[in-house]
Formats: structure tokens, sequence, C-alpha cells
């Protein structure tokens, strides 16, 4: 039986970087409501204490500092940050902390699925393991 554990404090790699995304947001409640996500979403999957289900949903019941669980769901909703902004901020960084991995021939992109959530059916295909190649985004 898998139990979930309760988030209570940030992820050790979101700390580390999360900073670099603190100047986005208006104020440190949704720098907060963002960080949490983001550890949600790195929570073990298949462990003995778990977070299974990387639904928002899910996430939100988890985080023990709020009070209030509709708190991520309005930062998603109607706080006011851009995703752009976000966006440009993480790719900047990804090619910071990669530029001595990089190969330099051609471009290329590397699709990440963030939910975590396991896929059934057929229209997905299984994980490469294919070697880490970097490049510009486009």
């Amino acid at each position: 039986m898998k139990l979930e554990l309760p988030i209570v404090k940030i992820a050790p790699i979101v700390e580390k970087y999360g900073q670099k995304f603190a100047d986005i947001f208006d104020n440190r409640r949704q720098f907060q409501h963002f960080t949490n996500y983001l550890t949600g979403l790195m929570a073990p999957r298949r462990a003995t204490f778990a977070l299974p289900n990387k639904s928002m949903a899910n996430i939100t019941r988890c985080i023990v500092e709020s009070a209030d669980k509709t708190n991520l769901s309005r930062f998603f909703s109607d706080a006011p940050w851009a995703e752009k902004t976000v966006n440009d901020k993480r790719v900047a960084l990804m090619n910071e902390e990669t530029r001595g991995w990089c190969r330099k021939e051609a471009i290329k992109v590397l699709s990440l699925d963030d939910t975590l959530c396991e896929h059934v059916g057929d229209l997905f295909d299984g994980p490469s393991n294919g070697p880490l190649i970097c490049g510009p985004a486009l």
C-alpha cells in the first residue's frame, strides 16, 4: 500500500533553481504556489511513500501549509503572471546549465512530460533512452 506524504517543504532542486524565477511573480505568495507545484510534480511516484497522482487537485491536497485548497487553482487561473516569461526563463536556464554538454551541429528538441502521470493507450510512445542533445529553443 502506498501512503501519500504531505508536502511540508520545497524540494532541494526547486530551492536551488527556483530563486531564478522569483522576479517573475508579483508577490511572495505567487512564487510560493509556483514552488509548491514544482515540488508536487517532482515527488516520487513509485515508492512506499509517494504521490502517484500528479494532478493539481492531489498536489494541492498534499500541501500542508495551505489552509485554502483553492490557492493553487487560482494561481494558475487568475494570477497575473506571464506563462511565456516563465518558459523563456526556463529555456534560458536549461541552456545555461547544459552549455558544456550541448552538441553544436543541429537544433534538437527535448520534449518533457511534466505531469509524470502514467499514460495508457496507443497514442503515447515510450520514453527514449537516446543521448542528451541540446540546442536553442525554437
